[in-house]
């Protein structure tokens, strides 16, 4: 393993690398070289006997002619001083005699049958060089003139060439090109070690630093050394590691903080759970009182009372519900503040009207206490103004109801005055003076804060959640404002806050604003999504009536279906359906295409959660049930970006010409048949869907009181038997029975 994590290091991949092409060049060199000085040493020794032996011939021409051995003998001999030369062979055709000189052991018979082509030939270590000996000489003619020459044949000699010097010369080449090739690739093997130590430790103190690194020692740089892209890899490791010291730095920091910030939030939040614990033990506590009062004094109105009696009783019971029902309402709209925040209007409106109003509603408690109540309203208050008027005198309603509340004795007095005008923002601020009680200055701060009163006897004294002042805080400042407050003991208090409006909008005339009812939704196509028949009835008549076309989906899987084969305008989607829910569908609706059309979604529930998820989906907007027709139109007006709008003083009736009274109130019995089935079988988990229609139909025709029995009947029948359960459906029967007989006279 060892072995095989040196052959994969970089050194060795180097090393290898530069070693096997030099060493695969080498050898090719040395083959060359060694191949080319043995075929230039066989063609000297070529060269040498074709001399020696064309010398020979030429030179033993008389001493073979006249048959001279000895002469023979010393030409031969002077041959054989070249190294190569072994020996030779002279043989004269005259005689057939053959001399030999040195060591030659050819013989006549032993020459090969093309000996004469001129070629030397190899036997026996031993290279033969022939070549013919002739006579050439002139003839002699008549008036002395010479003739052509004439060649005469005597014989031939062979040279005989050891190949034994050619061996030692070629292993003397072989060995000096191993000796080159040797030397060469030790000199590469030396190189490429050294070029490739150069990068490799580098390399290997960068893998270090690494390592080092990624145990956590950022403090260690790279030694910036070693070729110039090894520099720049050394530099942006430093670099590296240096912005991860920064960044762990800077996490450290933000953990720290982090860490600070959700100590502070988890003591905040003790805080809050404490004040909700105190909260919920205290109204636990004063929801009780107020309900034994109505639970009591409505028994007590069973018996036998004189007139006296039973007003004073009927006083008790109105007393402590009304008590009930500013509990409910302050909770409520609290926690509508604290989940999604208050929708504020941009309406024009008239702030002294507005203000007369609030005046005059509580006008009557400040006359009851003897109270001087008067009103201060500045000469640069615009009286036109555009804001939400409603959440405007809800603020100021709360601080004069406080203010009366608190004081026994003295005087209410509102101010209003302008404090700015810019860019047509008017900004106001309002105060409420009173000589009542006065607020301890300690007491103040906490005074904002949920579920917050300057002592506990003050509920049963005065009544409240603790939930006023919050809620006025939280409105003021989603108006751009804020609330403060001065007080003295014994003395009274001044509550002042501030908002910001508007200058009243220019409106557009009345007669490019609406259109004939039955024009203004003609050629639209809405899907309507609704499981009740009742209901899908109701809108479908509502829509065309307006002069829209109209597509029914049962469930949540047939609007999806529908939506993406056919084209619609508009989707009315009801929240809760079978097989698939309202939410599950726009969301499919949604991600079907970039294109989708406008969803409005439908639902009977007032939570502002279930609002929120459906917008969450996608959802343009949501319309709760019972419908309101204006709103209704105004919405579809509005996600289609059409200018016209429905005014609320807008008489079309529509909405109550298509409801026969007969339909909705078989619509109502059927239900309420489910209803007592489900009951009767203990089936109390499948209610849900029964109530729920029930919900979406019981506001027709202005039916608010069958709402609110349907209500409390959700709240409340888990905790009940199957008895009182079905004495409250006969209570709700009742109801719409008396009810519907009144709206058909």
């Amino acid at each position: 393993m060892r072995f095989q994590n040196k052959l994969n290091s970089i050194h060795a991949r180097l090393l290898i690398t530069g070693l096997i092409p030099l060493a695969m060049l080498s050898l090719v060199l040395g083959w060359y070289m060694i191949s080319t000085q043995s075929k230039e040493l066989l063609a000297n020794m070529h060269d040498t006997g074709r001399v020696a032996t064309n010398q020979m011939a030429s030179s033993a021409e008389f001493a073979l002619y006249s048959g001279n051995q000895e002469m023979l003998r010393t030409l031969g001999d002077s041959i054989l001083d070249i190294p190569s030369v072994s020996g030779m062979l002279f043989y004269n055709s005259a005689d057939g005699q053959t001399v030999r000189i040195g060591s030659i052991d050819i013989s006549a018979e032993q020459m090969p049958w093309d000996f004469d082509s001129g070629k030397p030939f190899f036997i026996d270590d031993h290279w033969y060089f022939y070549s013919q000996i002739t006579l050439q000489h002139r003839s002699m003619e008549d008036y002395d003139e010479v003739g052509e020459p004439v060649s005469e044949q005597l014989g031939w000699v062979v040279v005989s060439l050891t190949n034994k010097i050619l061996l030692h010369k070629q292993r003397r080449a072989i060995f000096g090109a191993l000796i080159v090739i040797t030397l060469g690739l030790l000199v590469a093997a030396w190189i490429s070690m050294r070029i490739g130590r150069s990068i490799s430790r580098p390399l290997e103190g960068l893998t270090q630093v690494v390592e080092v690194m990624e145990a956590g020692g950022l403090e260690s740089l790279a030694s910036e050394e070693g070729p110039l892209e090894l520099r720049k890899l050394s530099f942006g490791i430093n670099q590296l590691a240096t912005s991860v010291k920064q960044g762990n730095v800077r996490m450290q920091s933000e953990i720290a903080r982090a860490t600070a910030q959700l100590q502070i939030t988890l003591i905040d939040l003790e805080d809050a759970m404490e004040a909700q614990d105190q909260f919920l033990a205290r109204m636990s506590h004063e929801l009780r009182t107020p309900l034994t009062a109505v639970i009591g004094f409505s028994k007590l109105m069973s018996t036998e009372l004189d007139d006296r009696k039973r007003d004073e009783h009927l006083r008790v019971i109105e007393r402590s519900s009304t008590m009930l029902l500013t509990m409910i309402d302050d909770i409520l709209e609290f926690s509508k503040a604290h989940l999604g925040g208050f929708t504020l209007e941009e309406i024009n409106f008239d702030i002294n009207q507005w203000l007369r109003d609030t005046m005059a509603i509580h006008q009557q408690r400040a006359d009851e206490k003897g109270l001087e109540f008067s009103l201060d309203l500045g000469d640069d208050v615009p009286s036109q103004l555009c804001g939400d008027p409603v959440r405007l005198t809800q603020i100021l309603a709360n601080l004069i109801n406080n203010a009366i509340k608190f004081t026994d004795e003295g005087f209410v007095a509102v101010k209003l005055r302008c404090q700015s005008i810019e860019d047509d923002i008017v900004t106001l601020e309002c105060c409420v003076n009173d000589s009542g009680k006065g607020i301890a200055a300690e007491k103040i701060p906490s005074l904002f804060d949920p579920f917050s009163q300057e002592d506990t006897s003050i509920n049963r004294r005065f009544g409240g959640t603790g939930l006023g002042l919050a809620i006025c805080q939280r409105l003021a400042q989603a108006m751009g404002g804020d609330v403060s407050i001065e007080s003295t003991v014994g003395k009274g208090s001044s509550i002042s806050f501030s908002c910001q409006l508007s200058v009243a909008k220019a409106e557009a005339p009345a007669a490019d604003a609406v259109a004939p009812p039955e024009q203004l939704l003609k050629g639209l196509i809405v899907l309507v999504a609704e499981d009740n028949p009742f209901n899908q009835k109701l809108i479908v008549k509502l829509l065309e009536g307006y002069g829209a076309t109209c597509m029914v989906a049962n469930n949540g899987l047939e609007a999806v279906e529908l939506a993406n084969e056919v084209h619609a305008d508009i989707i009315f989607m009801d929240l809760h359906m079978p097989v698939v829910d309202g939410v599950a569908a726009c969301e499919s609706i949604m991600q079907q295409s970039g294109d989708s059309p406008p969803i409005i979604g439908l639902t009977a529930d007032i939570t502002q959660a279930e609002h929120q998820r459906m917008l969450s989906a996608g959802a343009i907007s949501v319309q709760a049930k019972p419908l309101d027709e204006v709103k209704l139109v105004n919405a579809m007006l509005s996600c289609l970006s059409d200018q016209r709008m429905v005014s609320e003083s807008f008489e079309g009736g529509l909405l109550a010409s298509v409801i026969p009274v007969d339909e909705l109130k078989t619509a109502l019995f059927e239900n309420l048949d489910k209803l007592e089935n489900q009951l009767s079988a203990g089936g109390k988990s499948s209610l849900r869907q029964i109530i729920h229609d029930l919900m979406g139909l019981c506001g027709l025709y202005g039916m608010s009181q069958l709402r609110e029995l349907v209500l409390e009947f959700r709240a409340t029948y888990g905790t009940l038997d199957v008895a009182e359960n079905l004495s409250k459906v006969e209570e709700i029967r009742r109801h719409i029975e008396d009810f519907l007989v009144s709206k058909s006279q």
